[in-house]
């Protein structure tokens, strides 16, 4: 970052402020949510809703925040974003029932969402020159790890040791970190484009929350009548969004990047990415193989971030500016391709170093190559803006989230059981007792508490523990194999963007 000028430092220390600030909740929500449910004497159901509000909720606004980007000025839309998250996060804080975590939860993600859109829209179009750009993205790219190593452990250690309230309290700190920073050290806009009208932008956030609602209900609930009224609302919203796109004159939300094949083949890669979903299953798997609690899941997870964090700037930015952005991310997917075959090594008697290196193997690569693809996708089509382009690129990190859940889960999941059905029966499960026990294990991936949860034994005097142990390893070699493939065919997708590129030029 000295190689930057003193004004492009002093943004650049803004917008990692800011995003980092709005990446607390999101790396915090997990670890407190249920004690903080238990406290207020909360089911099970009020917690899936809490859980659905962030994530769904902020799709909203994720076309509409590039297009204030653009219209209104990145620092002014920082601060509207910071002050929803900080009402959101005291709102948290002071709640005293579901109405109001609900409440606080969706102003905290609605302000989340825009701002990291708009702060990556910002970070693209302030840093253009490519070595200046390289050194940007490598240094944003510290950002997310470092957060996601240090806020778990806090966390942890504050729900345990004090109160959730605490966490709460912190989001509030982080919010007025976000104030500041944008009034303090990022720029004033220069040259505004023309507001426009704001329900296209509206309506496709709302198509694109649809389409991850459908995804998360099919996958929890399987196509039950809400389900496939979510589907038939999503399609008629998308629908009226389109024909308003044909109608109005001056349309604000623009299709133009799912024109350009180098864009559509980044998005495709920005999408795939969340579907290898290792980090979850590790997690689970500290859990379970090794018996640790949440809090020290998060303490054996701080290599794998720490070692982002370093890869990030000492790795990825230096790549992208000696080789370029195309041969860093299809460097790091093939590397990540044969890394996730590592997962192989790993038994229910490994010892706990094992998968630590594995995961933090696995992460520097994944963050390096996030992050060189992000550099990538905002810079796919100079005819749209970056903060246009950063909408999508958000748009894209939701639906290849839920697509975890409902596509990378049950692959994973379902071959496992299969693997597994010669060591079930060898056990003397019948066939009922392995569904059940393979769907106690699936069911984590969507309802964090049972990560929380142990075995238990099965009438007929079969220890699960032993079983579960099992069937996760085989989860976790599944996902190493098709991981890789999905590494492979993310560097099948880079390197054919490359070319459309080359041949519109």
């Amino acid at each position: 970052m000295s190689d930057l000028p003193a004004d492009s430092r002093r943004t650049l220390v803004g917008l990692c402020l800011c995003m980092g600030g709005a990446l607390v909740g999101l790396a915090s929500l997990n670890y407190m949510l249920l004690p903080m449910l238990t406290d207020l004497g909360i089911d099970q159901t009020g917690a899936s809703v809490a859980l659905s509000i962030p994530s769904i909720g902020s799709l909203l606004v994720v076309f509409l925040a590039g297009r204030l980007g653009s219209s209104r000025g990145h620092r002014t839309v920082i601060t509207w974003m910071g002050m929803a998250f900080v009402v959101g996060s005291a709102t948290v804080l002071i709640s005293q029932g579901l109405p109001l975590i609900v409440l606080g939860l969706l102003l905290q993600g609605l302000g989340s969402t825009a701002i990291q859109i708009v702060v990556f829209g910002l970070l693209s179009e302030r840093f253009v020159e490519p070595s200046a750009r390289a050194s940007a993205f490598g240094t944003f790219g510290m950002v997310s790890p470092f957060i996601w190593m240090l806020v778990p452990v806090l966390t942890g250690w504050m729900v345990g040791e004090v109160s959730w309230r605490w966490v709460a309290a912190l989001w509030v700190v982080c919010g007025l970190m976000i104030l500041l920073s944008a009034r303090v050290l990022l720029p004033r806009p220069r040259e505004l484009e023309a507001s426009g009208e704001v329900l296209t932008p509206i309506l496709a956030g709302a198509a694109v929350a649809g389409l991850v609602l459908s995804l998360n209900q099919l996958g929890t609930d399987g196509l039950t009548t809400s389900t496939v009224l979510v589907m038939v609302g999503t399609v008629a919203i998308a629908l009226f969004c389109a024909r308003l796109l044909r109608r109005l004159p001056k349309p604000t939300f623009t299709l133009a990047p799912l024109r350009v094949g180098r864009t559509r083949s980044l998005l495709s890669v920005v999408v795939i990415i969340p579907l290898i979903n290792t980090i979850f299953l590790m997690t689970m798997a500290f859990q379970y193989l090794y018996g640790l609690t949440g809090l020290q899941t998060a303490l054996a997870m701080v290599p794998a971030q720490l070692a982002a964090v370093l890869g990030a700037r000492l790795m990825a930015g230096p790549l992208m500016r000696r080789i370029g952005v195309t041969a860093t991310a299809t460097l790091m997917f093939a590397v990540l391709a044969v890394a996730m075959l590592g997962s192989l090594l790993i038994q229910t008697d490994s010892p706990l170093w094992l998968p630590i290196a594995y995961v933090t193997v696995f992460n520097v690569l994944t963050v390096s190559a996030s992050i060189t693809v992000t550099s990538g996708v905002l810079a796919s089509d100079p005819d749209v803006s970056a903060n246009d382009l950063s909408a999508y690129r958000g748009s894209g990190v939701a639906v290849g989230q839920a697509l975890a859940v409902v596509v990378m889960n049950s692959i994973v999941f379902g071959l496992a059981r299969l693997f597994l059905n010669n060591e079930f029966e060898a056990n003397g499960l019948s066939q009922a007792d392995a569904a059940s026990l393979a769907t106690q294990i699936q069911a984590s991936s969507t309802s964090p508490d049972v990560m929380s949860q142990y075995a238990t034994p099965l009438p007929s005097g079969v220890e699960t523990s032993q079983l579960m142990l099992d069937s996760i390893v085989t989860g976790l070699h599944v996902n190493g194999v098709v991981g890789a493939l999905l590494a492979l065919g993310c560097v099948f997708l880079v390197r054919v963007g490359r070319r459309t590129a080359a041949a519109v030029v």
